[in-house]
């Protein structure tokens, strides 16, 4: 029990480092914000948003966590799909992490 409490401190601060970074620069943070399509949307909400900062943290916790606790995959479940498009309409990103970072001690 305290690995797992231990990974999810640690995927934490990477989540919290990678909103940090996102906010950095107000300009680039505006383009980084997707309107959710209305099968993603909360129902609560009349619009509901998404930030890339939202997909990326959510891919790394999945990715860390599955790669710590193996199995444990099938029970990572996020409110983000990870596909992105800002509203500029750029063509959309799909985020995937690739590499495993060792952001904690």
């Amino acid at each position: 029990m305290s690995d797992i409490l231990r990974e999810l401190l640690c995927v934490s601060e990477k989540a919290a480092n990678i909103a940090r970074a996102c906010r950095q620069q107000e300009a680039l943070f505006q383009l980084l914000i997707e309107e959710k399509k209305e099968e993603e949307k909360n129902k609560k909400f009349a619009v509901d948003f998404k930030t890339l900062a939202d997909v990326l943290v959510q891919e790394v916790i999945k990715q860390n966590m599955e790669n710590k606790f193996p199995g444990l995959e099938k029970h990572i479940f996020g409110e983000e799909s990870n596909e992105f498009t800002n509203d500029l309409g750029n063509l959309p990103l799909w985020t995937s992490v690739c590499h495993h970072f060792n952001w904690c001690l």
